[in-house]
């Protein structure tokens, strides 16, 4: 099988490269090895996490750290790759709202975490100030939102110590149909009933029901997120219109809809664009000639070449294996790369929970053109891009999603312009 490009990896990185090439008319192959890391988070893109304006921060920023990802991208392109993934989630009816600054993003235990741009169906803590009453509501019985621990954190979260936080759970006898203890169902069950049945009118009687217990207004409602699979703007739009309450939503512990739509969305509109998308096929090598790589072999056909003039690594980290934990270090298992990281393993993370860990800069390493090197030499039409790569912490930056998205856009970038 033979393709212009194919891309390792089918998470925000992968994606954000193959959406850009099939647009341009390349013979795009996306291959995914399982579920990316965009199942279990929250939906939201992180920029950096500074104060101010991120955008404005980032030239400085590129200059103090000049092997990160970023520097590799460019202030301008991370900003054209950003403005690019809203344009195609756009398309799909996926709204990313941002604003001059970052906004705080209210998590499934109440905390506010700073992000750039998040769809906006999502519950944010913006500069305004907070309603007088807010209702943090749940289905019975649902495990992965607690509001009260919720509703407990945030009452300590500057501008809501004048709120009134109301919770709450929505009985709902529908899901008494799950065959397993009802105490034992996610937020992708929930879903899946809601998309099978129309469950609105007995979950804005719920919400009804709990706002007039409110012993005074209260017009606005957060929900976990598990209302649907698929677009979720209608089914909040209907429920305001029946309760006369705003309602937003926050991404719940794994699996995060909220990230799975994200996940949905770019994937329509790769193969809108004319993109191949195999899910469940894991690359387990390469064929490679001097410096270029010829094609590569996967779990499911290990006879078969996926041949393609240029390729992309964005395999992902030790989560989704496209890293390699060893006694004495960390490998790379495709292709054989370079890596940056330490033998010496009482030394990749700090002794803190919540401190600086090493293994988190652990990766691949690369050119400035993001191209994978091997034995210090660039392979000619391999590029990396997202959480393979190495110096950067997507923790203490803020910067995971970003780095994803920047470096995928831009290695696309890099294999567009050999043809120009």
């Amino acid at each position: 099988m033979t393709f212009d490009c194919i891309i390792i990896g089918g998470g925000v990185a992968g994606l954000s490269a193959g959406l850009r090439l099939a647009e341009a008319g390349r013979k795009t192959l996306i291959m995914a090895s399982g579920q990316s890391a965009l199942h279990f988070s929250s939906g939201s893109v992180d920029l950096l996490d500074v104060p101010g304006d991120p955008r404005a921060a980032l030239p400085a920023f590129i200059g103090a750290h000049p092997d990160h990802p970023y520097a590799k991208v460019g202030a301008d392109h991370i900003i054209a790759s950003l403005q690019a993934l809203q344009a195609h989630c756009a398309a799909e009816g996926l709204i990313l709202q941002h604003g001059e600054r970052n906004h705080q993003r209210i998590t499934p235990i109440g905390t506010l975490k700073a992000t750039w741009l998040s769809p906006d169906s999502c519950a944010i803590a913006g500069e305004a100030a907070q309603p007088d009453t807010l209702l943090l509501a749940t289905p019975e019985g649902f495990r992965d939102f607690h509001p009260a621990l919720a509703a407990a954190n945030l009452a300590r979260q500057p501008g809501f110590t004048h709120c009134r936080i109301l919770t709450g759970e929505l009985r709902l006898p529908q899901l008494a149909e799950f065959s397993r203890n009802p105490h034992e169902f996610r937020s992708a069950d929930i879903a899946r009933l809601c998309d099978r049945h129309d469950l609105l009118a007995d979950l804005a009687a719920e919400i009804s029901r709990l706002t007039h217990q409110a012993q005074g207004p209260c017009r606005h409602v957060i929900l976990p997120a598990c209302l649907t699979l698929g677009r979720v703007d209608e089914r909040l739009h209907e429920l305001e219109k029946r309760t006369g309450c705003t309602i937003r939503e926050v991404a719940t512990m794994p699996p995060s809809l909220i990230g799975m739509r994200m996940q949905e969305a770019l994937r329509r509109r790769f193969v809108a664009l004319g993109g191949t998308f195999l899910t469940s096929e894991r690359v387990l090598g390469a064929r490679c000639i001097g410096d270029r790589v010829q094609g590569l072999y996967s779990q499911n056909g290990e006879d078969l070449l996926f041949e393609a003039e240029h390729f992309i690594l964005a395999s992902g980290s030790f989560f989704s294996r496209g890293l390699e934990s060893r006694l004495r270090g960390i490998r790379e298992p495709i292709f054989g790369a370079d890596v940056h990281g330490s033998s010496e393993r009482d030394r990749w993370a700090d002794q803190r929970l919540f401190g600086r860990h090493p293994f988190l800069g652990f990766g691949v390493k690369t050119d400035e053109r993001l191209r994978v090197l091997r034995e210090g030499l660039p392979l000619a039409n391999l590029y990396g891009a997202g959480s393979v790569l190495a110096h950067y912490d997507p923790v203490q930056e803020g910067s995971g999603s970003g780095v994803a998205i920047a470096t995928g856009w831009q290695a696309a970038g890099h294999i567009l312009s050999e043809a120009l």
